[in-house]
């Protein structure tokens, strides 16, 4: 009795295996299987692109707000250094225009040189996101190695 339940199944596995083998797919199968990853790749590298911009928005944000409260106390700090470099001047025997106006020069070169290199700064800051560009373009070059 054992060897006919051996017999009767491995004929029924060798005829359930003469059209095809088990893991040989058909053309539609294997264009629905790529059309299927294809639509995979995509939605990931949306999400990818979505998480780099928001991490590249978010770190741009951070630095603003820091940027706009150290500005705050800087301006405070050296309004009290400039009236004090004022009085200075005008202590050692320079009349109040020409304190102001030696003060108020240097202010405004001080000034010019900070909004110049902080312009550089912020021209050098991008929200384009690279490594998703990245991987897109090696998947558009692995693409075409794939295709005949």
């Amino acid at each position: 009795m054992n060897d006919r339940a051996t017999s009767t199944s491995t004929s029924a596995g060798v005829s359930g295996n003469m059209s095809r083998p088990a893991n040989d797919a058909s053309l539609g199968e294997l264009f629905t299987g790529l059309a299927r990853d294809t639509q995979d790749l995509m939605r990931n590298e949306i999400a990818l692109a979505k998480t780099e911009m928001s991490q590249s928005v978010g770190e741009m944000v951070s630095a603003v707000v820091k940027v706009a409260a150290g500005a705050l106390i800087l301006y405070a700090g050296f309004l009290m250094l400039l009236w004090a470099a004022l009085f200075a001047l005008h202590r050692a025997d320079f009349s109040w225009w020409a304190s102001a106006a030696i003060v108020g020069g240097a202010a405004v070169v001080v000034g010019l040189i900070l909004t110049l290199w902080a312009r550089s700064q912020l021209k050098r800051a991008t929200l384009v996101p690279e490594q998703t560009i990245d991987t897109l373009k090696e998947d558009r070059s692995w693409a075409k190695g794939e295709m005949p």
